[in-house]
């Protein structure tokens, strides 16, 4: 039903718009000729408020619009846009409703406001359509969600002019290291760049905004920058440099701290023939599948991961098929297939006649091949694992790092979802110890059951990181 917004006073002239942007970087957003903007950086710098402005301008000014506003979860919608979208927008612009959770414009155009939960909730879009489409808090969705809805960025009406994909976000959670790597990394602040084409090929664009730039804050709530010192005082300064400073270079609540490019990944070889290999496999059709391929030097206790087969829309068959293809092929010796314990429950078709499990597919794919084993699922115990798989010796400084001792888990450039998707986990708000699961765990998921079938849970005690103070110059231990 429709819900009446902000009192009415009557309809405006011609196309008037209702915001108006502030001068710097909000300004330099609105009038941007990027196809995809990244907008923000420390919190307080108008992200939020960017959005709607761009949003409801756009909606006004080109009567029968339809633009989308995404979220990760409709709480976070509700909270931050819908009940400020409700004062802002008076009721001759536009009315929302509440059953569609959209803004009807008096000029046809239509502002949805709509939730995106879990990965696999992309695919409720696979028809839908946005001339416009914005992220608020990009950093909390996953890069396959971002990648997956940016398609759904399309028009054949005759006016478009262009496509406009817009983000705002801070530095943090579980989309902070393919956030940093799609625009901090790619693009100088304010250069418009054209983006690779495995990615759309749109021109891209970072504008960062601190909370000087937001002179209205700075009015209303000039000691709103002195209460995020608090966050020093309480023993979290990365969390103040990411929030006050908008920093991308701190990670706060990673998972795998001690993740370092150039301590654990390394070029592509192949692996000897006597080296011992293992395939693992976390199942997923409309989740991507994640099957890894990992090589271990006799004797040793280190592992190389060096092939990989990853992404959606594979079935069962197709993905055993393919996996014993390429090691036929490769005419690698397997150990064991260790898979997804979930792999084996059998459901019912239609008529209560019981299905095959789709364990049963790989194992028939790899009969005399090798044994297909269940992975252990005990998520604590095999994140302390990995954990302890990743971790390294060494002396590390703002100029490089020197590792004594290597990890016991490395990388080769071959598997790039397990290098892009496993650093960016963060802990769970739930359990602190385990990975949150609303991440892209999938290479993280097949790989601990992995290191669960070869390794021990370990004894409980602090990874130790070695660095050097350089007001001293002495050699530092710290905890990781």
């Amino acid at each position: 039903m429709p819900r009446r917004n902000s009192p009415a006073s009557g309809p405006p002239k011609g196309t008037q718009l209702l915001y108006s942007a502030q001068p710097g970087p909000q300004l330099a957003a609105m009038e941007s000729t990027a196809e995809e903007i990244l907008y923000g950086g420390a919190a307080g710098g108008g992200k939020s408020y960017w959005l709607r402005m761009f949003l409801v301008n756009y909606c006004m000014q080109y009567p029968g619009a339809r633009v989308v506003l995404f979220r990760r979860t409709f709480k976070e919608l509700e909270d931050t846009h819908i009940s400020m979208l409700l004062q802002e927008v008076p009721s001759w612009v536009a009315v929302y409703s509440v059953g569609s959770h959209e803004f009807r414009f008096e000029n046809g155009s239509t502002l949805l406001l709509r939730f995106c939960e879990k990965e696999v909730d992309v695919y409720s879009y696979d028809t839908f359509e946005a001339d416009v489409m914005a992220f608020d808090e990009l950093t909390a969705f996953s890069e396959f969600q971002y990648a997956y809805l940016s398609t759904r960025c399309r028009s054949a009406k005759p006016w478009w002019p262009g496509r406009k994909i817009l983000s705002a976000s801070n530095p943090g959670n579980v989309g902070h290291e393919w956030v940093k790597r799609r625009f901090i990394d790619y693009v100088q602040p304010y250069e418009i760049k054209r983006g690779p084409d495995e990615e759309g090929g749109y021109l891209r664009q970072f504008i960062p905004a601190l909370v000087s730039d937001n002179p209205i804050l700075m009015k209303y709530a000039p000691d709103y920058v002195k209460s995020l010192q608090a966050l020093i005082g309480a023993g979290h300064e990365e969390l103040y440099r990411a929030k006050a400073l908008g920093d991308w270079n701190v990670f706060t609540g990673q998972f795998f701290s001690r993740w370092r490019p150039s301590v654990h990944v390394v070029p592509y070889f192949v692996p000897p023939p006597d080296w011992l290999r293992y395939i693992s496999v976390d199942w997923g059709i409309a989740a991507p599948r994640s099957i890894h391929w990992t090589a271990r030097p006799p004797g040793t206790s280190t592992f190389y991961v060096y092939r990989e087969q990853y992404g959606p829309g594979v079935a069962t068959t197709e993905q055993a098929r393919q996996a014993r293809e390429i090691t036929v092929a490769a005419q690698e010796k397997i150990q064991w297939v260790v898979c997804d314990p979930a792999m084996w429950s059998k459901g019912k078709d239609a008529h209560g006649e019981v299905l095959r499990s789709n364990a049963s597919y790989w194992e028939e794919e790899f009969a005399g091949i090798c044994s297909v084993i269940k992975g252990n699922n005990e998520r604590v115990q095999g994140a302390a694992i990995f954990r302890e798989a990743l971790d390294w010796v060494g002396i590390e400084t703002e100029s490089g790092i020197q590792v004594d001792v290597k990890p016991k888990l490395m990388f080769m450039t071959s598997c790039p979802n397990a290098i892009r998707t496993i650093p960016s986990l963060v802990h769970s708000q739930l359990n602190p110890e385990d990975v949150d699961t609303d991440g892209e765990d999938h290479a993280y998921d097949d790989l601990r059951y992995f290191l669960r079938s070869v390794i021990q849970a370990p004894a409980k005690k602090a990874a130790t990181r070695v660095i050097i103070d350089n007001k001293t110059g002495r050699v530092v231990v710290v905890a990781a």
